[in-house]
């Protein structure tokens, strides 16, 4: 069975490129090439041999590395959904910046300092016939276990391609998370959503 480590790390690693990629549709080439690098060098500030290099030091590095081209926002409304319109702008805000650190923090924790994952990346494939979507498969392997991660990307008027999604062993992020806030949004609030992200936030 493959670890649930080697899933939820690498999914949260995903959350993390949210990345404008280059605007060649044809043959898929420059898109695949710019996430492959990204991914590479997140990976190389994540496990950078130096056990001194604190958390807040590592967000710095990995922040710096996606602030031109990095719209963490977009994905956490795909993922909220309808729910998205339930939070006034000063909740959108929070909840925001609260997933943004969670996610950083929590996956910093994981592979702070570990054992480096191996990376391998397929083909680039057309999911529309406009080619104006495709998936970029990948296998990463960690202490023996690989899991299957499928890159998903649109291409985008005047922003070209960006990350939207990834499934992980054939299970959607975005979908998994929204399953989650639509339940929580069945029986409780946005402001108890963002008391419960705090409370992860301390825990991470």
């Amino acid at each position: 069975m493959k670890s649930n480590l080697i899933r939820s790390t690498f999914a949260s690693l995903a959350i993390l490129l949210w990345v404008i990629l280059p605007a060649n549709a044809v043959p898929f080439d420059a898109p695949k090439n710019a996430l492959e690098a990204t991914i590479l060098e997140l990976v190389d500030v994540l496990h950078a041999d130096n056990a001194e290099l604190s958390y807040t030091a590592k967000r710095e590095q990995i922040i710096e590395i996606l602030k031109n081209d990095f719209s963490f926002d977009i994905i956490i409304q795909l993922a909220l959904g309808c729910n998205w319109t339930k939070l006034d702008d000063k909740q959108k805000e929070q909840v925001t910046l609260l997933i943004t650190d969670l996610v950083l923090r929590t996956y910093t924790r994981e592979l702070n300092n570990g054992p480096k994952p191996t990376l391998r990346f397929g083909k680039a494939k057309a999911l529309t016939e406009s080619k104006s979507k495709i998936e970029i498969a990948s296998k990463v392997s960690l202490n023996g276990n690989e899991a299957n991660l499928n890159y998903r990307l649109p291409y985008i008027k005047d922003r070209g391609w960006q990350f939207y999604d990834v499934l992980v062993e054939g299970v959607s992020m975005v979908s998994n998370y929204r399953k989650q806030f639509d339940e929580h949004f069945q029986r409780k609030s946005a402001s108890d959503l963002i008391d419960l992200l705090k409370s992860k936030l301390k825990e991470a």
